[in-house]
């Protein structure tokens, strides 16, 4: 059990830190964060996780293929809230928070400095291409090119990064 479990954590991850394919959806807004930056980005509105949720386009998406998406994650970062920062930040409690601002990690000063805050729309441009979306951040992850599997991944984390989850 505990190699089948590394196996697919080591496929995921090698998948997701290579060159990401070109994306075919048509889904409307497909493809574009990953061609703009993160500054002057416009995040959205910031809401509590659970409000993004009603959304029509975070209802539909598939949570348990997010969830098998967020293997990629979980080889550097931790999800739950007060859990240990690992080579990565622990991402509990992402959403609605200021980028880089989580106490005793050693954050890139590139994202420091970008004034985001963790909106899932931030999130789809980062999770796209985060060192195109943050020039000169640390985080060495190529990003997923599907805005499905974006969609998909970020309504996991609405989800298993907050309280009680």
């Amino acid at each position: 059990m505990r190699i089948s479990i590394f196996l697919i954590v080591a496929a995921v991850t090698a998948s997701a830190c290579s060159p990401p394919p070109q994306s075919n959806s048509d889904r409307p807004g497909a493809g574009e964060s990953s061609a703009t930056t993160a500054a002057g980005f416009d995040v959205g509105p910031v809401l509590a996780a659970n409000a993004y949720l009603v959304d029509p386009e975070f209802a539909d998406a598939d949570v348990e293929r997010g969830e098998t998406l967020s293997l990629a994650c979980v080889v550097c970062h931790t999800l739950r809230p007060g859990e240990d920062h690992v080579l990565g930040p622990n991402l509990g409690q992402v959403v609605g928070a200021a980028a880089a601002m989580k106490p005793g990690f050693a954050y890139s000063e590139a994202l420091a400095a970008s004034g985001l805050v963790w909106t899932p729309r931030a999130l789809d441009a980062w999770l796209a291409a985060p060192a195109s979306f943050v020039p000169g951040t640390t985080m060495v992850f190529a990003g997923y090119s599907s805005s499905d599997d974006r969609r998909d991944l970020i309504t996991y984390l609405l989800r298993a990064t907050e309280p009680g989850r």
